[in-house]
C-alpha cells in the first residue's frame, strides 16, 4: 500500500536557506519526491507544525492538501503503475498557479516576472527580501501594515542602518506589493495598502555628504609619483571621471571612440538609457586638453570602447561582471593614493562625481547649469552632489557673532 506524505525535503539546501516543499510518495521500495514549492525550516514550522491561523497560511495548508489528495487520486487510478506517467499526469494536471502570499515567494516571483529589471537591480530586491525575511521570517503580504513598517524602520535605523538602507528597502518592498494588486493581481482586494495617504511616507533623505576640498583635489590630480603603473592607471580613470562631468564609472566602461563627436563627449547615462521619462538628456562633455591627454594616455585605440574593457554584443550579466571587477581593482589602488596623501576622506570611484559638482560650486556655478551637466533632471537632486558644509566655514560664519 502506497503512502503519501506532504514534508519538507531537507536532504538538498536551495538558495536563502530554503528546502523543497514536497509530496513524498513511498510505493514498496520505490520513493517518488513531487516538488511543489520551497520555504524555509522556520517558514514550515509556522505554517504547518504550529497552524497559525492567518489568512496565507491557511490558505497554503488547504492547496497543500487538495495537492496531497490529487496525486493519490492519480495513483489509484493507475494500473499498472508507472512512475514517470505518474509525475507527468501529476503536474500535468497542475494547471492552477500555486499562489503563494508569503512575502518572500512574492520577492522572487517579482524578479523572475518582471523581465526589465537590470542585474544590479534584480540583485538589490534579492537583498531586501533577505532583509524583510530576517527581521520577520516567513511573514504573509498580507501582515505588511503601516505598523509594522514603521516597526521595521524603527529598529533598523535603532540598529545602526542607515535611514537612505532602510529607505532603498522600502522602496523596493512597495513596488512588489504595487505590482502584485496592479498587474499580476495575487493581492486580495481586502488588503489595506500601507503607504501613501493614511499610511507611511517613504521621505526623500540625502544623508549628510563630506567631500575633498579643492586643494585635495589638486594634490590628487597634480600627483607624479606612483608605486606602480596601476596606481597610476586608477588616477587617471578617477581624473577621467571628475572631467567628464562626473560620470559614473559605468559610463566610462562603456564610452565609446565614436561618442566623440567633434569637440564633445556625447552620451546618454547607462542609469536613465531606460527610463520612461521624455525629458531624459544627453550628457555633453567639452573635450578640453587635459581631457584629450587623459583619453590618449589611457585609451585602448584598436577597441570600439575608450578603455578597451568591453567587446560588442555584451550581455547585461558580462556587463554587471566587469564593472564590479574593475571597480574593485581602481578603488583598491585609489585608497592607497589617499591614505598617501592623508586625504579627509577615503578617495573612491564615486567620489569623483561629487568633486566635479563642488568645484563648480565653490567656483560660483549656478545649481541650475551644474545639474545640466550631471544630467539630472530637477535641483533637489543635484543638492545631493553638492554636499554639505565644510566645517571649517562655520568658524567664518559664526565670527560675525557679537
Amino acid at each position: 500500500m502506497a503512502t503519501f506524505t506532504l514534508l519538507l525535503d531537507t536532504r538538498v539546501k536551495k538558495k536563502n536557506d530554503q528546502f523543497n516543499l514536497s509530496i513524498r510518495v513511498i510505493n514498496g521500495s520505490e520513493q517518488i519526491y513531487l516538488n511543489i514549492s520551497q520555504m524555509t525550516k522556520e517558514q514550515y514550522n509556522q505554517i504547518f507544525v504550529k497552524k497559525t491561523m492567518d489568512k496565507m497560511s491557511i490558505s497554503l495548508r488547504e492547496s497543500c492538501n487538495e495537492r496531497l489528495s490529487k496525486s493519490e487520486r492519480i495513483f489509484t487510478s493507475m494500473k499498472p503503475f508507472e512512475k514517470q506517467k505518474f509525475r507527468k499526469l501529476f503536474f500535468e494536471e497542475d494547471e492552477e498557479e500555486f499562489e503563494s502570499l508569503m512575502l518572500s515567494d512574492l520577492f522572487d516571483r517579482f524578479v523572475k516576472n518582471y523581465t526589465n529589471l537590470k542585474p544590479q537591480t534584480q540583485k538589490h530586491f534579492k537583498y531586501s527580501k533577505s532583509v524583510f525575511e530576517t527581521f520577520n521570517p516567513g511573514m504573509s503580504v498580507t501582515e505588511v501594515s503601516a505598523v509594522f513598517i514603521n516597526r521595521f524602520a524603527k529598529e533598523r535605523m535603532e540598529s545602526g542602518v542607515s535611514q537612505s538602507s532602510v529607505n532603498s528597502n522600502l522602496r523596493d518592498l512597495r513596488r512588489v506589493i504595487n505590482y502584485f494588486i496592479n498587474e499580476e493581481k495575487v493581492i486580495p482586494e481586502s488588503y489595506q495598502y500601507p503607504f501613501g495617504k493614511g499610511g507611511f511616507s517613504i521621505q526623500n533623505y540625502f544623508p549628510r555628504k563630506l567631500v575633498l576640498t579643492n586643494s585635495e583635489i589638486a594634490s590628487v590630480i597634480e600627483l607624479k609619483e606612483f608605486n606602480s603603473k596601476q596606481e597610476e592607471y586608477a588616477r587617471d580613470i578617477w581624473e577621467m571621471l571628475y572631467r567628464c562631468n562626473g560620470i559614473n564609472f559605468a559610463d566610462l566602461l562603456r564610452m565609446r571612440w565614436d561618442n566623440i563627436q567633434g569637440e564633445y563627449l556625447i552620451f546618454f547615462r547607462k542609469k536613465t538609457e531606460t527610463t520612461r521619462k521624455s525629458n531624459k538628456k544627453e550628457i555633453v562633455v567639452p573635450l578640453s586638453p587635459k581631457l584629450k591627454d587623459l583619453i590618449d594616455k589611457i585609451g585602448v585605440k584598436d577597441s570600439p570602447f575608450i578603455l578597451g574593457k568591453l567587446k560588442d554584443g555584451y550581455s547585461d550579466s558580462m556587463f554587471e561582471n566587469k564593472n564590479h571587477k574593475w571597480k574593485k581593482i581602481v578603488n583598491q589602488r585609489l585608497d592607497e593614493i589617499s591614505k598617501r596623501l592623508n586625504l579627509s576622506i577615503p578617495l573612491r570611484i564615486k567620489n569623483a562625481r561629487d568633486s566635479y559638482a563642488m568645484t563648480l560650486r565653490r567656483a560660483g556655478v549656478s545649481k541650475d547649469n551644474i545639474g545640466d551637466m550631471l544630467g539630472h533632471s530637477n535641483s533637489i537632486v543635484t543638492e545631493h552632489y553638492l554636499g554639505s558644509m565644510n566645517p571649517e566655514t562655520t568658524f567664518d560664519i559664526n565670527k560675525h557673532l557679537l
